[in-house]
């Protein structure tokens, strides 16, 4: 039995996988599925025809068990990668995103990097002699701190609440902010207008970053907004030579008006198409949203990470082409893996990890990138590189750059990422 001998919608889904996990070879192997090495499951194959929403029974090395014993490579890859356990039905939590909490793979040990790992072995095939890459990315969610008495108001009521439940890190740095504000204002600058800093960080280790802009706001989640600065911001970043892409706001996942009226606002600014998104709170589906990307000729999303965790959501460490459940087949997009984002090490609601501990947990979670021979990206956001109140989430990024360049690997923007 050959591929070519499967059913029909089995047959699209078994092809779009090897080919994912033949992506990490360096040439294209000989592939014998259902074959001995890779097997052949039919109960995994039934229980993808029926749309089942039982969750396998979990294996070592990414392997799942769908009920009949077999050790199916490429029936397990495509459980993960195309995100199965995400469909409608799934857990979310109160912004409606899919969390690390509720997943069956742990995304700091990549399942899929490991399935691919077995194929290789399984096929007689190399790994791809690729650099180990880390894209640079960020979210530009609030590009001025003091926009005006209600920053200061909330700068005073965060210290109190702080005072209150004794958060002595989290007072003193809103009291160090507070105490800096006058000085800002006669010098005319502001601690979260960052962008020369960060691109000056990056620069001294031969890189460039990507910029996710805001071109709309919505709701409340979407912060205050910043329809005066965005000029300045699209101006200041891609004369730096850095890349601009768009930061949708938090309802835009869900209204496809507001996804073109906002990239449209950001090209006309820009002069240029804007090829590369990622969702604000990374709040999106992606087997409804992924495709609304596709169709409008976006190049690449790099949503697909987790708030609540570090780590790869899709349990693998390149940049791949989503599959389309609804269609049956794989999407004209690239998905370049959100590994690791500063909110989720330092903030209370998450990890609530100090700098120095963040670090560590970052560089743990590259290590296994960099021993796949992976692409991901990593985002720091804005707001993190004021030194007086940083916290030293800013000296963190910088060792996390220099980290990535000791271990032989290359920094880069998304869009050279994904290239």
């Amino acid at each position: 039995m050959s591929l070519d001998d499967l059913p029909a919608g089995v047959r699209e889904k078994a092809a779009w996988a090897i080919e994912t996990l033949a992506s990490t070879c360096a040439e294209a192997p000989q592939v014998d599925y259902p074959g001995t090495r890779l097997a052949g499951s039919e109960r995994a194959w039934e229980y993808f025809a029926s749309g089942s929403a039982e969750r396998p029974a979990p294996g070592l090395g990414g392997l799942l068990d769908f009920g009949d014993g077999v050790e199916d490579v490429v029936a397990s890859a495509f459980w993960h990668l195309s995100r199965w356990e995400e469909r409608p039905g799934s857990p979310r939590d109160r912004h409606g995103r899919f969390p690390a909490s509720a997943a069956l793979a742990d995304p700091e040990q990549p399942a899929v990097d490991a399935l691919a790992e077995r194929f290789r072995v399984a096929v007689g095939a190399a790994a791809a002699d690729r650099p180990f890459t880390v894209a640079l990315t960020h979210d530009i969610d609030v590009p001025v701190r003091w926009s005006g008495p209600r920053a200061f108001a909330g700068a005073a009521a965060r210290a109190r609440a702080a005072a209150t439940a004794r958060r002595s890190s989290e007072l003193a740095t809103e009291l160090r902010g507070l105490a800096a504000a006058p000085l800002h204002r006669l010098r005319g600058s502001d601690p979260n207008w960052s962008f020369a800093r960060m691109h000056e960080l990056e620069a001294l280790r031969g890189a460039r970053s990507t910029h996710f802009v805001m071109a709309g706001r919505t709701h409340p989640a979407d912060g205050p907004g910043y329809d005066r600065a965005r000029a300045a911001i699209v101006s200041q970043v891609l004369g730096q030579g850095d890349e601009l892409a768009l930061h949708p706001s938090y309802e835009a996942s869900r209204r496809p008006e507001l996804l073109d009226a906002q990239r449209s606002r950001l090209e006309a600014l820009a002069g240029a198409p804007v090829r590369g998104v990622r969702f604000h709170y990374l709040r999106h589906d992606p087997h409804h949203t992924l495709p609304l990307l596709a169709a409008r000729g976006f190049a690449y999303d790099s949503s697909q990470g987790y708030a609540d965790r570090p780590g790869l959501r899709a349990g693998f460490s390149h940049p791949y082409r989503p599959y389309d459940l609804a269609a049956d087949r794989p999407l004209d997009l690239l998905e370049l893996p959100l590994a690791v984002m500063d909110a989720t090490l330092a903030e209370e609601r998450y990890l609530n990890l100090d700098a120095g501990a963040g670090f560590e947990r970052a560089a743990a979670l590259l290590e296994r990138v960099a021993e796949a021979r992976g692409t991901v990206a990593v985002l720091w956001h804005n707001d993190r590189f004021d030194r007086p109140s940083a916290r030293g989430w800013d000296a963190a990024y910088e060792r996390l750059l220099d980290w990535v360049v000791e271990r032989g690997g290359r920094l880069v923007s998304a869009a050279d990422a994904v290239a």
